[in-house]
């Protein structure tokens, strides 16, 4: 089905961005915005804040709709292939699908802990996911990319 091949490249490309402008661990300093020795520091401070939260990839509710849209597209990803004319039912485009549902749902589960107090999430996630979100975002951009440039492949 084309409509799902469509989201699932346009959603992979997008939670890997998100995934990688949220990473905690990229800070912007003041020696990134030290170019300009004439520009006060005063201006140098609200442009870097403008640089952290003027973003549509901050809003805390796009990304978590975008995170679970995905995840769902990635899951009937699992079950349908993009006009490979193979037989194989599974493996259809089965990197591009698991990504999308681990991006998506690292989205979704980090939105949950951070907005419940007494989230009971297990370590696993904190240390798995929630640590590596910089290379799952990678991972998600890679492989949509792969998956619009050789859509037939049976992985891809």
């Amino acid at each position: 089905m084309v409509q799902f091949y469509f989201l699932s490249v346009l959603l992979n490309i997008l939670i890997g961005v998100i995934l990688i402008t949220s990473d905690s661990s990229v800070n912007l300093s003041d020696d990134d915005f030290s170019l300009d020795e004439d520009l006060p520091k005063s201006k140098r401070a609200k442009l870097k804040k403008s640089f952290q939260n003027d973003s549509v990839f901050s809003n805390e509710t796009f990304c978590l709709v975008s995170g679970v849209i995905c995840a769902l597209v990635g899951f009937v990803k699992l079950f349908f292939t993009f006009n490979s004319g193979k037989n194989i039912v599974f493996l259809g485009d089965f990197i591009p699908s698991i990504f999308g549902i681990v991006g998506g749902m690292t989205i979704a589960l980090e939105y949950y802990s951070s907005s419940f107090e007494d989230s009971n999430l297990p370590d696993v996630f904190e240390t798995i996911l929630f640590n590596n979100k910089k290379y799952i975002g990678c991972v998600c951009i890679i492989a949509g990319i792969l998956h619009f440039a050789i859509p037939s492949i049976i992985l891809f």
